[in-house]
């Protein structure tokens, strides 16, 4: 890159910076949880997601952007270009539950030693607004880029990017996007996402009144709460992460059990501690002392429980699998629930290419009819990738080792992203999942999410040099 154009990029950064953390905050204020069961006119997922949306294309609008909307599905911020065929970026602003154990209110983001913590200030509200001022840069320097640039802002991110399939279905797709909402340097392959439940038999004299786990399928709980209808005088202490595992008469005859892990995103287990297992663990304790107990349908079901919670490859499965395309299989089973007589586990599975959703699917049932339990099948995605020759993965590439000076190579990851739904698409940044915490912050749908401000800025300047690269490109 041309040292005056660096200049520029790194003069412009350091001008708006104020402004861009200011946004991020008034981006976090909404608590956009997407709910298509609170679906309105226009908003197609709850109106806290469609304030959210609004946020944002006024933030786009102030900036200079030419804004419209999908119908309240996705936000399309333009700023012309030489021809109409146009480049993009895709970030989310909507997020998935706040969840308890957080230090700070997840919906008013704080600033602090050079962090900023609140729900959605790296996954992906924070990026959001960094892909709005990276085009902006174009309209402080009176640029007209050779492609249009187009900045998307999706809605249902985290749910099931329905909002993402509404919008191609009436748009063209990109020459190329990138979506700020994985790690850096370039994703360019994602696993396969694989999901469903297993479903216990009718339980007609259980002791379990009700059991919680993760908010959403794609996080590792780091707590859950399970009450069972028998009197705390008459259980045994915790055994196995005693320090893990309280106990607690609620009255009427029945002890809650509450279970402490270390949560995190679906895709990346290392070093979690899933709180459910915690108290599948404990549970098995209990019947192992008093198995009368339970009624038998439970005690079956428990034992299915172990199955899916040894492990997080899906080893106790038989489900594991890797490549060296993609890497290895995981697979996380993060909510839980009583209801209506029955008690249902999920899984939320990202799979490399050496497996299918069909196999996967036939064995899952296979575990749960031996056990007297049944798999419900969910979501199914298969593993995607884009070329690391490509000229515009080059380009990200270049610009990664140039602002860093580290070297570069593309990867896979289990996180699925936007990226997977159009012809030509990547992930580009801004995590750093080698950046070591602070003791108060977390990662990305934990408490306590945390963002980097440096890293932030390092972003920025790495989205601005990649949309100059690509605008030099032939597509």
């Amino acid at each position: 890159m041309r040292a005056d154009v660096m200049e520029s990029v790194e003069k412009y950064v350091d001008e708006v910076w104020e402004d861009v953390v200011s946004d991020i905050a008034s981006l976090v204020a909404y608590p956009s949880v997407a709910d298509a069961s609170a679906a309105e006119p226009g908003a197609p997922f709850g109106r806290p997601v469609r304030d959210a949306l609004d946020c944002s294309l006024g933030i786009a609008e102030r900036l200079g952007y030419e804004v419209t909307d999908d119908d309240g599905y996705v936000g399309i911020a333009d700023i012309p270009g030489e021809c109409e065929e146009h480049i993009a970026t895709i970030a989310h602003v909507d997020v998935v539950p706040a969840g308890p154990g957080w230090g700070t209110d997840p919906f008013s983001m704080e600033r602090r030693e050079g962090w900023l913590l609140g729900r959605g200030v790296i996954d992906d509200k924070g990026p959001a607004v960094l892909s709005l001022y990276a085009g902006a840069f174009f309209l402080r320097e009176g640029i007209t880029p050779r492609y249009t640039f187009r900045a998307l802002l999706g809605c249902d991110e985290e749910v099931g990017m329905t909002d993402v399939k509404h919008y191609l279905a009436g748009h063209e797709q990109p020459l190329f996007l990138f979506t700020p909402d994985t790690e850096f340097p370039v994703c360019n392959a994602e696993k396969g996402c694989f999901g469903g439940t297993f479903k216990s038999a009718k339980i007609e004299n259980g002791i379990i009144r009700s059991w919680s786990g993760a908010e959403a399928t794609n996080a590792i709980p780091s707590q859950s709460e399970c009450i069972i209808a028998v009197p705390l005088s008459e259980l045994p202490a915790p055994q196995a992460n005693a320090d893990r595992i309280t106990l607690e008469d609620t009255g009427e005859g029945c002890t809650r059990i509450f279970a402490l892990g270390i949560g995190g995103h679906a895709s990346l287990p290392e070093g979690t501690i899933n709180a459910i297992a915690l108290v599948v663990g404990y549970l098995h304790e209990v019947m192992d002392a008093q198995p009368d107990l339970f009624d038998p349908s439970e005690r079956s079901y428990f034992d299915l429980l172990s199955v899916v919670h040894d492990g997080t490859a899906g080893e106790g499965l038989g489900i594991a699998a890797e490549s060296d395309a993609f890497g290895a299989l995981t697979c996380n089973a993060g909510t839980i629930e009583v209801a209506d007589g029955h008690i249902l586990q999920t899984i939320d599975v990202r799979y490399p290419d050496s497996t299918t959703s069909d196999e996967m699917t036939m064995i899952c049932g296979a575990h749960a009819s031996r056990f007297g339990a049944e798999f419900i099948a969910g979501r199914a995605k298969e593993p995607f990738s884009v070329s690391a020759d490509s000229p515009a993965v080059r380009a990200l590439l270049n610009t990664y080792r140039e602002v860093t000076g580290k070297p570069a190579e593309p990867f896979s990851m289990g996180g699925g992203t936007y990226a997977r739904n159009f012809k030509s698409a990547v992930s580009f940044g801004p995590e750093d999942n080698g950046l070591e915490l602070p003791a108060w912050a977390g990662s990305m749908h934990g408490p306590n999410e945390a963002a980097n401000e440096q890293l932030l800025r390092d972003a920025l300047k790495m989205y601005i040099i990649a949309l100059v690269r690509l605008n030099e490109l032939e597509f």
